[in-house]
């Protein structure tokens, strides 16, 4: 049976595995980027600042409790506390 502790932190690892292909999809990008293509490279920069607020909302759900984290984490936390709730009664 998965506690509430390890229900967190499976979500932790989720985002941070997604941050990481993101990371890696935007070096390729700016790998491939021709030189003086302004527009593409203006769209490369917004993405790296959408990147930074990601990861900014990453690590303040790391300094959350878990109860804090619960409630603030997102609609797919429902969908597993319901699970979890279901678990427990099976």
């Amino acid at each position: 049976m998965i506690t509430e502790e390890e229900l967190v932190e499976r979500h932790i690892r989720e985002y941070e595995s997604r941050m990481q292909h993101i990371d890696e999809m935007i070096a390729r990008a700016g790998q491939a980027i021709p030189a003086g293509n302004e527009e593409v490279a203006k769209e490369l920069e917004e993405l790296n600042q959408e990147r930074a607020k990601l990861q900014a909302r990453l690590d303040e759900l790391r300094k959350l409790s878990e109860e804090q984290w619960l409630k603030e984490g997102g609609p797919m936390v429902v969908w597993d506390l319901v699970a979890l709730r279901l678990e427990k009664l099976l």
